[in-house]
This record gives structure tokens, C-alpha cells and sequence, in this order.
């Protein structure tokens, strides 16, 4: 019969509970890690819901602009979908966790700043947003047409417009030869070249 010395037990013993740790400490790490893993991913996907969201919100803006560009008065709005079109509603929106805002701001005479912001709860302690902007345009506008070389010039971004007798003339003067505007000098051979001062 064989005995064991109390030594050799008390070193199994150790042994058998380093193992169980370093175990335990795999198990934890594996599932902490499927966990964050887990989270990530539903982060993401909620990231995910509120761009496309905030880009839904751009569009139904844009939609609501071309009904009428005067449709667009500063402030901020929810959307709404009222006999299958897009309305303004409210100061705010909500789509499952997402709370949607859209700030319409002024620009110019015919131009407005659109931003589209979501924003949800991540978890307790963190809150996601998301913001996208655009500018809209009022295209329906009317645009004035050129009358003269001096207003096709000015459209252009310069100073002044000059009919000339020719290029060569627009360089002796310190302008610029418009081609395009040259439909505007209609005083035959002695003024048919558009120049611009810069």
C-alpha cells in the first residue's frame, strides 16, 4: 500500500485551484466578450435606423419643398404623412426609440438650411444622436435673363460688361472676353464681342 505524504496532497490541492481559476477566468472573458460583442452590434443597428431616419427627414423636407418652397418657414418640426404626402407636425417626431427634429433655417432669399437630428436612448447611461444637413433651393423661382452684355457680365460675377469691336479691344482695356455674351452685342461688325471688367 502506497501512502501519499500530506506535501504531495497540498500541492494537488493547489494545483486543481490554479486550474478552476484560470478556468473561471476564461469562462468570464469568453462571455464578457460575446456580450460586448452583442452590444456592439445592437449600437450599430440602432446607429443604423437613425441615419436613415435623419436622411428620410431631409427627403421629406425636400418634398415638402417643391409642393411650395414657402412651405418652409424657420423653426423646427416632426413629420407627418397626411393623404400620402409629407407635412410638417409638432415640434418633434417619434419612430420606436427614435425621436426625430427637423430645424429649418434661413439662408438667403431663396435658399434655406435643413438639418435633420435623431436622437435615442443606447443604454442608461448614453444617449445616441444623430445630425444631417442640407441646403434647399427655391428652383421654381424666377431666375432673371440677360438683357445685355453688361448684365450677362454681371451674372457672370463681374463688375460691368462692354460691347466691343473685338477681342483684341477687351485686352486693350483690361476685360475679359465673355464669348457666351457675345450674343448680347448685336451693333454688327463695329460691336459684336462681350467684355467684362473683373
Amino acid at each position: 500500500m502506497i501512502f501519499r505524504s500530506n506535501r504531495q496532497s497540498g500541492f494537488a490541492i493547489v494545483e486543481v485551484l490554479l486550474a478552476s481559476s484560470i478556468f473561471a477566468l476564461l469562462v468570464v472573458a469568453l462571455v464578457g466578450a460575446y456580450l460586448y460583442g452583442e452590444q456592439a452590434t445592437a449600437l450599430a443597428g440602432n446607429r443604423t435606423r437613425a441615419v436613415f431616419l435623419a436622411e428620410e427627414g431631409l427627403e421629406a423636407a425636400r418634398n415638402i419643398s417643391d409642393a411650395d418652397f414657402a412651405n418652409l418657414v424657420d423653426g423646427n418640426y416632426g413629420l407627418a404623412i397626411v393623404s400620402n404626402h409629407w407635412s410638417f407636425s409638432g415640434s418633434q417626431d417619434t419612430v420606436g426609440i427614435f425621436t426625430r427634429q427637423i430645424v429649418i433655417s434661413t439662408v438667403d432669399t431663396n435658399r434655406k438650411n435643413i438639418t435633420a437630428n435623431v436622437t435615442w436612448q443606447q443604454n442608461p447611461q448614453r444617449t445616441g444622436s444623430v445630425s444631417l444637413v442640407t441646403y434647399l433651393t427655391n428652383w421654381q423661382a424666377s431666375s432673371s435673363v440677360a438683357a445685355s452684355c453688361n448684365d450677362y457680365a454681371i451674372e457672370q460675377a463681374y463688375s460691368a460688361g462692354t460691347c466691343r469691336q473685338n477681342a483684341v479691344q477687351c485686352g486693350n482695356n483690361g476685360e475679359i472676353h465673355l464669348t457666351a455674351g457675345d450674343v448680347y452685342c448685336t451693333g454688327g461688325a463695329s460691336a459684336d464681342t462681350c467684355c467684362a471688367l473683373p
